[in-house]
């Protein structure tokens, strides 16, 4: 009994009826495991090595490759091996599929929810130079839905309520989702509107500023650019954007996480004193 949750008798009890030969079905199941495994370490690595370099970029503003990043992945993994943090992976991953349920069922929402009742913009924006810091849509979502079904994981509502956690996260990120958008009128969505896309074979302006040039030649980055008021000129909008710290977000100056919390607090000041509300007293 302490054997049958262990996938690797799973895989030998079928290939023992696929093969007569018991040395076979071992032969089989070594093959089956050591091809599944290199697949899905090879997969994590490149997909932690880009969750890193995102996530150090923004932090940082620096970009030292992926290479990086994808050793940094490798090396934490391995830790976390020797450490045998894997006897406690079932908590660990019944922790976070509350999460990942519930910042994938933000996104669902947006998607067949919030664009169809026009609730969010119509495309889909990526470029961080047109992007507010933080979306209370998707934001607020995913966190309602992860500490709610974390609560009910935890067991605190009761039995009932924990063997069904995953489906709570499901549900309340669907809920919250359209309620945030159609509550905020979707208006942090996007901080400024996408430039004109160039007409075919008109010429784009090229920044005057030299550190800039140099900085695009060495990223070699796709060309996906935004207009940059403090350059003067087209920029990369993703990767040239998180690297760049001297120009404090000049093209979307109401979209920083800063401005975006002192605009809360005003809301909230408003809301309480009511007409008797100034700019003057909510510093105070």
């Amino acid at each position: 009994m302490a054997r049958a949750v262990d996938p690797n008798q799973m895989y030998l009890a079928a290939y023992e009826y696929v093969f007569p030969n018991y040395g076979w079905a071992v032969a089989a199941t070594a093959l089956f495991v050591i091809v599944s495994q290199l697949k899905i370490n090879v997969t994590n690595a490149y997909a932690g090595s880009l969750a890193w370099s995102n996530f150090f970029a923004r932090l940082t503003h620096s970009h030292p490759g992926r290479v990086v990043w994808m050793v940094f992945n490798t090396l934490i993994a391995l830790m976390l091996m020797e450490m045998n943090v894997f006897s406690a992976l079932g908590h660990v991953l019944g922790l976070y599929s509350n999460v990942a349920i519930s910042w994938m069922m933000a996104v669902v929402a947006d998607l067949v929810v919030n664009k169809p009742m026009g609730w969010s913009p119509k495309g889909i924006e990526f470029k961080r130079a047109h992007l507010f810091d933080v979306n209370p849509v998707g934001v607020g979502a995913m966190g309602i839905a992860s500490l709610v079904s974390i609560v009910a994981y935890l067991g605190l509502p009761g039995p009932m309520a924990q063997a069904f956690s995953a489906v709570i996260a499901l549900v309340t990120a669907f809920v919250c989702s359209p309620l945030i958008a159609w509550w905020t009128k979707g208006r942090y969505y996007l901080a400024r509107q996408p430039d004109a896309a160039p007409q075919v074979g008109e010429e784009q302006p090229q920044a005057p500023d030299a550190m800039l040039r140099d900085l695009r030649a060495r990223l070699r980055s796709p060309t996906t650019p935004a207009h940059c008021p403090a350059y003067g000129g087209p920029i990369c909008s993703s990767l040239c954007c998180s690297l760049d710290a001297r120009c404090h977000d000049l093209c979307k100056p109401d979209a920083r996480r800063s401005v975006q919390w002192s605009s809360c607090r005003a809301a909230s000041c408003r809301r309480a004193c009511g007409s008797g509300w100034t700019p003057s007293s909510a510093t105070t």
